[in-house]
């Protein structure tokens, strides 16, 4: 019975002491072990919205045409595109020039010969030439604007003035000619088909 009461005893003071002990601390390194947890993905819809930018605006003056007109148009075709009247009569196939009526009236000159559209004029600062010319530059811009393309030749009736005739890029398209005064100023433009575009005076 003494060896019983003694192992008993034994077992008690063995899980007494078990029960005082203090729990265990976590290290530091197992708590940098543990893995951070991931941002939480923005909302959506927050991300900044790239707009692309605007075209700029293009103006009527084209090298195939002006407005809703096409160089080669038939006469017919020019009076219905342009939806409202045309100053000027066209009795026969010769040269022929019809304006439009109301707030273009001094904007634009079309140039009729056989009955079709082969150039138009224009003698404004409003209005720019295809590849950016316009009255009132110098010849000087209008050579930046044109570099290669560009045959300078003298004007039929200013001694000191020019033409700049622009070829096109592609054989057998439009070709522009700005008319420059002696200042050296850019006093009106056309674009049309040879040799129609190379009238000086226009109809007359």
């Amino acid at each position: 019975m003494k060896q019983l009461g003694g192992i008993l005893a034994l077992g008690i003071a063995l899980a007494l002491s078990a029960c005082d002990r203090a729990p265990e601390t976590p290290s530091t390194d197992a708590e940098a072990a543990v893995a951070e947890p991931a941002a939480a993905a923005p909302p959506a819809g927050t991300s900044p919205a790239t707009s692309a930018a605007e075209p700029a605006a293009q103006g009527p003056a084209r090298l195939d045409g002006y407005g809703p007109l096409t160089l080669g148009s038939s006469l017919e075709d020019v009076r219905s595109a342009w939806k409202e009247p045309l100053q000027g009569e066209v009795p026969d196939d010769y040269c022929h020039a019809l304006r439009p009526q109301g707030s273009q009236a001094d904007d634009v000159i079309l140039m009729i010969e056989g009955n079709r559209l082969v150039r138009y004029d224009v003698r404004n600062d409003r209005i720019a030439a295809p590849g950016g010319g316009k009255v009132g530059m110098s010849l000087g811009q209008l050579q930046t604007l044109y570099p290669e393309r560009g045959d300078l030749m003298p004007h039929k009736y200013d001694e000191r003035g020019h033409n700049l005739r622009v070829r096109p890029v592609a054989e057998g398209g439009a070709l522009i000619n700005f008319e420059i005064d002696g200042d050296g100023k850019v006093t009106a433009w056309r674009v049309g088909q040879t040799p129609q575009v190379d009238y000086v005076e226009g109809c007359s």
